[in-house]
């Protein structure tokens, strides 16, 4: 297997398909590559490459079948990959819950061994002169301390400490302020989970705190375009969310000034579907699992369908 250090990598040049949140669901992913013409190590007649936008795990049926198959695309395919907030998660040993009772409650010791060691070899960042990918936030300074890096958790441990000692010698104003700096100042939480802002109105949304919120950081960038997940892009209609952060009227549009496109389509949140229509359902999901294809700017989904940026 492939060795992967540095916490930055290059995408070389070429057409890409860049994959939103996979969350487990194997049948998607096959679904999709299928409908965008790959084989099933990851190989494209036209030669082009997949790119993971992370988050290949938790919550869908069969995260361990997710990590193997991308790693297996990556080294004998050439694709890419970078962490997501639930893989930082699981490296960190935080036990979530639902989210990833797979791995700290249902996977053998040697399962959870395999599965650390194929995610701890992916990068933060991937990025070429026209196109960067980063789960759910571009930010050049958190950017710029991942790129000498080589250990995505060391990386978080350091900056954690460094932000605890401010804020011994600084005590905050209010907890608030001290979770919003250990938030927005820790690089590798910046990337993979994006800024926040104290809360406004309404309740919070998936994976915000009571007194915090996601940021709308697109509204300000101006770089190349920048391809993320992470934010939920489709809500599912039984289960909708009252702090979503996109205009459900433009689910293909880009977003803040045309720089960023999100390509997260909820597939992680099937497991609801599944609640309501039984284990064994099998669809038709309200939920997708999407790709960007570039250059062309097409949208390609789990089910066949597509859709140009818009």
């Amino acid at each position: 297997m492939t060795a992967y250090s540095n916490l930055v990598r290059r995408i070389p040049k070429g057409p890409v398909d860049v994959v939103g949140d996979v969350h487990g669901e194997m049948d998607a992913l096959r679904d999709l590559l299928g409908h965008l013409g790959y084989d099933l190590i990851g190989r494209h007649p036209e030669g082009r490459r997949l790119v993971f936008v992370g988050d290949l795990i938790d919550r869908g049926p069969d995260s361990p079948g997710v990590v193997r198959w991308v790693r297996r695309m990556m080294d004998e395919a050439g694709a890419l990959a970078v962490l997501g907030n639930h893989e930082i998660n699981l490296l960190r040993g935080l036990d979530k819950g639902f989210d990833n009772a797979w791995f700290f409650r249902n996977s053998p010791p040697a399962v959870r061994a395999e599965m650390i060691e194929l995610l701890t070899g992916l990068p933060l960042a991937l990025e070429r002169d026209d196109l960067r990918v980063a789960h759910a936030n571009w930010h050049d300074d958190s950017v710029d301390l991942a790129r000498n890096a080589n250990c995505p958790i060391e990386l978080f441990e350091e900056h954690d400490a460094l932000i605890d000692e401010f804020l011994r010698m600084n005590p905050p104003p209010d907890p608030v302020e001290a979770g919003l700096l250990k938030q927005n100042h820790n690089p590798v939480k910046r990337i993979t989970s994006g800024p926040e802002q104290r809360a406004g109105a309404g309740k919070p949304t998936e994976g915000e705190r009571v007194h915090q919120q996601r940021e709308t950081w697109w509204d300000s960038y101006t770089g190349p375009l920048c391809v993320v997940g992470h934010y939920w892009r489709m809500q599912d209609p039984g289960k909708p969310s009252s702090n979503h952060l996109f205009d459900d009227t433009r689910p293909h549009a880009l977003l803040g000034k045309g720089h960023v496109m999100c390509v997260d389509y909820s597939v992680g949140k099937r497991y609801l579907e599944r609640q309501r229509n039984g284990p064994d359902f099998k669809g038709p999901f309200h939920l997708r699992l999407g790709a960007l294809r570039l250059p062309e700017r097409t949208l390609i989904f789990d089910n066949g369908t597509t859709a140009p940026l818009g």
